[in-house]
């Protein structure tokens, strides 16, 4: 007898049924609204660098908050947490729709929007890993890990921004005011799901302890240290600066059309979709992490396409790889603290993977952004890679960071 596919009994299960919906959703109006930012910021300014400063703008809370929000995760109701940032979020978006309708819209605007944006973020990120496993089958984490990017890519990633880019071209304001509804869409699946009373936590300890052992527990897993310590690089130079690097090199280098900038981000999610839709039917290898960094390694060195990339073509090969091997090895990630990591202490250990895996990011993103217009976008890339190529190498080859597979 044919046995069901992992992701199709996901969906026979309510509550991950729910939040999935609810994510996908919200990932679409985040897709419209990314193409909508990125092009109001470009076309207004026309500076890579204040792109830069916008995108740090909304990472830089994420990364000061993020410790203390894990720590209220594992102290409060975890969906109550959520269900109160994505409100907070709405109404954020909701207020720089009308900024832009009664053109009072200024970049400093937008910086206080990303900065705030950012913190509800660190809230919402910790809470939704530290939820997954308590409302959803140990055997089908795997599953609902792999889900989350297919609808991420698929709907934030690719309809999102393909729809944005022709949202834009009419109104930006539309396309942002779509994104706040999403918000609010989103605010209801949370609201509906039924979340056992025994998720509910209460303050055991002081917030600077609770913080600290998550951050103990984290040093005393080498294959969760190392990894950390590697992706700060590869997010902080390599794809985050991506984010702005790529519209800009085809506006600016290119001299693409908008609608151009919305079919790469479509592109890039198409490829992070299949990526999911593969991981959340695959089983969990025997060598976790070593499978997990060569995904991950060869979606890094994708970016070394740029050094080629005379056209729009060319330059796609990095977040189609990209895209697709993210998602696989991410899988796997989020797979392995949900398994690895005792429920107590996963809303912290969760605020310092998002800690340390954005720690980089906001001075990367401003670095690459000034830099990228000294000595071009190709060679940026090309010396990112290789920085960053002695960290990767370590924990794939390293037996003490792989011991965590060893009995596997």
């Amino acid at each position: 007898m044919a046995t069901k596919p992992a992701l199709l009994t996901l969906f026979t299960h309510r509550n991950p049924a729910l939040l999935l919906s609810g994510q996908a959703i919200s990932n679409f109006g985040d897709g419209v609204a990314n193409v909508a930012f990125s092009l109001l910021v470009i076309d207004t300014t026309h500076s890579a660098a204040k792109l830069g400063w916008f995108t740090a703008a909304r990472i830089v809370p994420m990364v000061l908050f993020v410790l203390v929000g894990g720590a209220l995760v594992d102290r409060l109701p975890r969906r109550a947490l959520m269900l109160w940032s994505d409100i907070g979020r709405g109404v954020l978006t909701a207020g720089l729709t009308v900024l832009v309708v009664t053109r009072h819209l200024h970049f400093i605007d937008l910086l206080v929007f990303g900065g705030l944006f950012g913190t509800f973020d660190a809230v919402f990120t910790p809470a939704f890993s530290a939820l997954v496993p308590e409302i959803t089958p140990e055997e089908l984490l795997p599953a609902m890990n792999g889900a989350r990017p297919v609808a991420m890519m698929l709907l934030g990633n690719t309809l999102g921004p393909a729809i944005g880019g022709l949202l834009v071209s009419v109104s930006t304001s539309l396309a942002i005011g779509v994104d706040a509804a999403t918000f609010a869409l989103s605010a209801l699946t949370l609201a509906a799901l039924r979340v056992p009373p025994a998720i509910e936590r209460t303050a055991l300890t002081s917030m600077t302890h609770e913080i600290k052992e998550g951050l103990l527990f984290v040093r005393r897993a080498p294959w969760m240290l190392w990894t950390l310590i590697v992706v700060t690089f590869v997010n902080g130079l390599v794809f985050f600066p991506s984010s702005v690097l790529i519209p800009y090199f085809l506006r600016v280098t290119l001299h693409d059309t908008k609608s151009t900038v919305g079919l790469a981000f479509a592109l890039f999610g198409v490829a992070g979709a299949a990526g999911g839709l593969l991981s959340s039917n695959l089983k969990m290898p025997r060598r976790r992490v070593r499978r997990m960094w060569t995904y991950w390694t060869l979606g890094t060195a994708s970016a070394l396409a740029f050094a080629i990339g005379s056209n729009f073509w060319i330059v796609m090969i990095f977040p189609v790889v990209a895209g697709l091997m993210m998602p696989l090895g991410g899988t796997i990630w989020e797979s392995m603290l949900q398994i690895e990591v005792p429920r107590e202490l996963l809303g912290r250990v969760s605020s310092v993977d998002w800690f340390v895996s954005f720690a980089m990011s906001p001075v990367g993103i401003v670095v690459a952004s000034a830099l990228s217009s000294h000595i071009g976008v190709a060679h940026y890339f090309e010396l990112a890679v290789a920085v960053c190529a002695p960290g990767v190498l370590y924990v794939l080859l390293s037996p003490h960071v792989n011991s965590v597979d060893a009995q596997r």
